[in-house]
């Protein structure tokens, strides 16, 4: 598709606890082609962009009546000539090119959840999903310079988990996932060493609190203990804070585990796709190059009857071999939309195997239409044979009159 150079964009107005919608024209790029020429970006610029996305997609739910924006993904968002981010006016008539590329499959497989693979529901559970998707996406596409602390890492991987995970602890609202973010990172980095000094402070304060208790009057604490008094001074506290110190690594260690079931998660998602790919790269080396239909059709037959598009790269293939007798050319042609419709667009050997299914359909008809000509000249053959007959007759008759 053409690169164009600018975009028509949401511009949201924000008075009072009122959010307002208009249109506005920026010239820019798409989130995903920006990237493609930017694969190394500030750390700053990142953190700074999240922001600025959940700022946007909070005002925009904040409009009136509530609206979700429903496409939210890096062909949706406009990186302007000043690094700062937009949403497109998918309501423009200008967009509708890119609202039919965004609905094709590969967009929305990455994209949407999995029970709304076709934008049949718009709800603010569905952005928040997509926003998880994007800022992944983000993470996985460029190199950030300083890199992220570990700490950072587990921080967002843990924001994209409650986004895209459909479970009690999935977010609910954008303003949700703003609480949890950061507002500023100097504020961020602010608030660690505030922490470090607090829990060093109460450490110290506690073990001043339990030396005081250990050397307290042994008199005055067997004295209120015959009586069956609480002693003062009682480990209560200490024990409470050593509880806090265990919930929270017994937290952390929560969070470790969910941290690894993502990226468990991810590898057997990058695993499997990466399986599909080379069952795919068998079926086209057999369809593209030995021309063998048939052992192409048992390769991408083995990806199953869950996988659309296989299931009809196996019917082209047994259609190629010439094994489809009772389908017609109306439902070949449809099934070839499909495929055109489904294939990537950056591989051109799926546009090839097309071709050859429209070829193989002109093909048939040609037969079919020499074999009716073939037919029309004998049956004229005939009858002009019987003509000429009929009239050699006729010719001796007269002659033997005339003699």
């Amino acid at each position: 598709m053409e690169e164009r150079k600018g975009y028509d964009v949401l511009k949201i107005v924000v008075h009072s606890d009122r959010c307002y919608m208009s249109t506005d024209y920026v010239a820019g790029k798409q989130l995903i082609v920006w990237l493609k020429y930017h694969s190394r970006i500030e750390k700053e610029l990142l953190f700074g962009w999240i922001r600025e996305l959940l700022e946007n997609l909070k005002h925009f739910h904040q409009c009136r009546g509530n609206p979700s924006y429903q496409y939210v993904n890096p062909y949706s968002i406009i990186v302007g000539e000043n690094e700062k981010l937009y949403l497109l006016d998918l309501g423009s008539r200008d967009q509708e090119e890119l609202l039919h590329l965004m609905q094709r499959r590969y967009v929305r497989e990455n994209f949407l959840s999995p029970d709304n693979q076709y934008y049949q529901r718009a709800s603010i559970r569905e952005d928040i999903y997509g926003f998880g998707k994007t800022v992944q996406y983000l993470l996985s596409a460029i190199e950030v310079e300083p890199q992220l602390r570990r700490l950072e890492e587990l921080r967002l991987q843990r924001m994209i988990s409650r986004c895209s995970n459909n479970s009690k602890k999935s977010y609910q609202t954008i303003q949700e996932i703003s609480d949890h973010f950061p507002s500023s990172r100097n504020k961020e980095h602010s608030k660690i060493p505030s922490l470090r000094k607090a829990l060093l402070c109460a450490a110290i304060l506690a073990g001043v609190a339990v030396a005081a208790i250990r050397i307290a009057d042994d008199s005055e604490w067997s004295r209120k203990d015959e009586k069956g008094e609480k002693p003062e001074g009682d480990l209560s506290d200490t024990e409470d804070y050593y509880s806090k110190i265990l919930e929270d690594y017994r937290e952390e260690m929560q969070q470790r585990q969910e941290q690894w079931d993502i990226s468990k998660q991810e590898i057997e998602e990058a695993s499997a796709k990466r399986e599909r790919e080379l069952v795919y790269e068998l079926a086209l080396l057999y369809f593209i190059e030995l021309e063998d239909y048939g052992k192409s059709g048992e390769a991408a037959g083995s990806l199953g009857e869950g996988d659309e598009f296989a299931k009809d790269f196996v019917t082209l293939c047994s259609f190629m071999e010439g094994k489809l007798s009772v389908v017609t050319q109306e439902d070949m042609g449809e099934l070839l939309e499909r495929l055109k419709r489904e294939a990537p667009d950056s591989d051109e050997r799926y546009a090839y195997c097309i071709s050859k299914g429209y070829q193989r359909i002109q093909d048939i008809q040609k037969e079919a239409d020499a074999a009716q000509e073939d037919e029309t000249p004998s049956i004229e053959n005939e009858d002009g044979a019987e003509n000429s007959a009929d009239l050699s007759a006729e010719s001796r008759v007269i002659s033997d009159e005339q003699e």
